[in-house]
């Protein structure tokens, strides 16, 4: 169970008889909270119950698709596994492609086999072992490749995964992923290879179905749409990365220290020694304490009334300097300071969604009711992206004196810029005097570096598909070099006879050149939309993101037309000469 009031989520773990309706149960939690709630004051009579509510989220979710927070981990697990599953699914591609362009070549063997009186059935079963065991040493080079690469996995999600161990499930599982890998790759190559016709095969006088035909081209055209997808995602991934970290944020955690200490200091008056004493410090600019950090940390709410209109707020606890030390704009009125004494009591600053939220046109001098307070707006802020690209900026109340607070313990130091390390060096030394409750725990962060976790799951996902991409290119033009080398060394004849007619090598390059070019531009014309689908549902977990343009789908196609062209004209002028 979780709820929220006046602060963060706070959790109870409870354990609910089998068969409970877990709504009604909810909704009976609910009721009792709320009715507690008011009993002691916490919450006015007549006060808006949405504002503060209990839920129940079984405990499974709460790793990777909790109510309370968000499921980035869910959606990253979930796009590693849709790639893993395209990558194997375009090498199988692969190797049936390229298992049915060379069938020609054991044709004799199956000719010869099946004059000899074997039977269709045993050649297929012969065929899929063959491509079995080609499968399982497949399987042993990947598991050594994936020792190799585990380290690197585990330092980019900061995991710590291991393949061998006894109760790994994959170890179990290899066996029937092996079995299914060799069917779907080799089924329909050990089909084609045991239908050859004895007859025909002996006279030399055979080929391929036009169905094999186009089911062969139908497959390097899926193989190239789907790099196609991955090589256009890679592109909008990067480009919205680079729109969040060049889009200004609306305030500065640059060369700003986060100190982490035991002590509340509610009253500003608790607080004005500490802050004397770390102002001294050669190369600090400002300081401040508050109750949260603009990290993305979960921020406690409450309901607020201006003019008889309810809303509800996010507040944050915060001292004087507090918008100076974060670089935070002020938009219309002033920020709080010491000279006015009733900031420290009733003041009250509001960011604009928040203004907004309440339907304000004038809000200075306006008075917010709540947590039994009665407070005056004395200034708006400019919205600031405290939680990142994918949260819309929240409706916040800003105040030095919240009755409904969890108590201000996060400092904050503003250095100079090149003095961070005197500034640390010092602060280390004489954090006892200066702090003496907290003593010698002077536990510091970077608050860039706090904030900058907000991308890391981005980050991770760039990497991935980035990986992804290259692999899937790779083995697209691994499949094509060799469907090329084998439709090239089909045609040899045909290209002597040019040549001997007076053809050049322009035009031998133009000629097998044509019927893939084609190929890779139906794999674009397919895979756009797909792609546009894929990475719009993308974006939109993104408030602020950048718009699709026109240009990734241009240069997704570029580079796979290039590539094409450059690896069927190396096979091209290995036939001309």
């Amino acid at each position: 169970m979780q709820s929220c009031i006046g602060a963060s989520y706070t959790v109870t773990d409870i354990q609910v008889k089998p068969g409970t309706d877990v709504t009604d149960l909810e909704s009976k939690i609910n009721t009792l909270y709320q009715a507690e709630l008011r009993k002691n004051g916490m919450i006015e009579e007549g006060e808006n119950a949405t504002v503060t509510t209990a839920f129940l989220d079984p405990l499974k979710n709460q790793h990777l698709r909790p109510k309370a927070g968000n499921d980035a981990n869910y959606k990253v697990l979930i796009a590693l596994s849709l790639l893993g599953f395209a990558i194997l699914i375009i090498a199988c591609i692969n190797f049936t492609n390229l298992s049915i362009a060379q069938a020609t070549k054991r044709a004799k063997e199956v000719g010869v086999k099946k004059v000899m009186g074997a039977y269709r059935y045993q050649l297929t079963a012969q065929f899929l072992i063959e491509i079995l065991m080609q499968c399982f040493i497949a399987t042993l080079l990947s598991l050594v490749v994936a020792e190799i690469a585990l380290p690197q996995f585990n330092r980019l999600f900061l995991v710590d995964l291991t393949i061998w161990q006894i109760d790994n499930e994959l170890i179990w599982q290899l066996p029937l992923i092996l079995i299914f890998i060799t069917l779907i790759a080799g089924y329909y190559p050990a089909l084609v290879l045991s239908g050859f016709k004895p007859v025909s095969v002996l006279k030399g006088n055979f080929q391929t179905s036009k169905q094999t035909y186009w089911l062969r081209n139908s497959l390097l055209v899926t193989q190239f749409s789907v790099a196609v997808i991955f090589i256009t995602g890679l592109l909008i991934i990067n480009s919205q990365l680079k729109y969040m970290r060049t889009q200004d944020v609306g305030f500065n955690p640059n060369q700003v220290l986060r100190v982490k200490n035991i002590v509340y200091f509610n009253n500003p008056e608790k607080f004005a020694p500490i802050k004397e004493k770390i102002l001294k410090v050669p190369g600090v600019k400002a300081t401040t304490v508050a109750n949260i950090l603009p990290d993305g940390s979960e921020t406690g709410s409450n309901g607020y009334t201006v003019n008889g209109t309810q809303a509800s707020l996010d507040f944050i606890d915060v001292d004087y300097d507090y918008f100076e030390t974060l670089n935070i704009k002020l938009k219309e009125g002033r920020l709080f300071s010491a000279e006015f004494k009733g900031d420290a009591q009733n003041a009250a600053i509001l960011n604009e969604a928040a203004v907004a939220r309440f339907g304000l046109k004038d809000p200075i001098g306006k008075v917010v009711r709540g947590c039994k307070t009665d407070y005056t707006i004395v200034g708006v802020i400019k919205d600031f992206k405290a939680n990142g690209f994918e949260k819309a900026v929240e409706p916040s109340i800003y105040s030095i004196n919240n009755p409904c607070g969890n108590g201000k313990t996060e400092i904050m130091i503003k250095v100079d810029e090149n003095q961070m390390a005197a500034v640390l060096a010092t602060l280390k030394a004489n954090w006892k005097d200066i702090n003496k409750r907290d003593g010698d725990n002077f536990r510091y962060e970077f608050l860039d570096e706090m904030y900058g976790k907000l991308f890391k799951k981005q980050e991770q996902l760039q990497s991935v598909f980035f990986a992804a991409a290259m692999l899937t290119i790779f083995i697209a033009i691994l499949g094509l070099f060799a469907f090329a080398k084998y439709i090239t060394n089909g045609r040899i004849k045909e290209i002597a006879v040019r040549k001997i007619l007076g053809a050049n090598d322009l035009q031998i390059f133009k000629l097998l050149n044509t019927s893939f070019f084609y190929m890779v531009m139906i794999a674009n014309i397919i895979s756009w939309p797909l792609a546009y689908i894929l990475t719009k549902k993308w974006l939109e977990t993104f408030v602020y993101r950048v718009d699709i343009s026109v240009l990734p789908f241009v240069i997704s196609g570029l580079i796979t037309v290039l590539l094409t062209i450059i690896t069927v004209t190396l096979q091209a002028r290995s036939a001309v000469k």
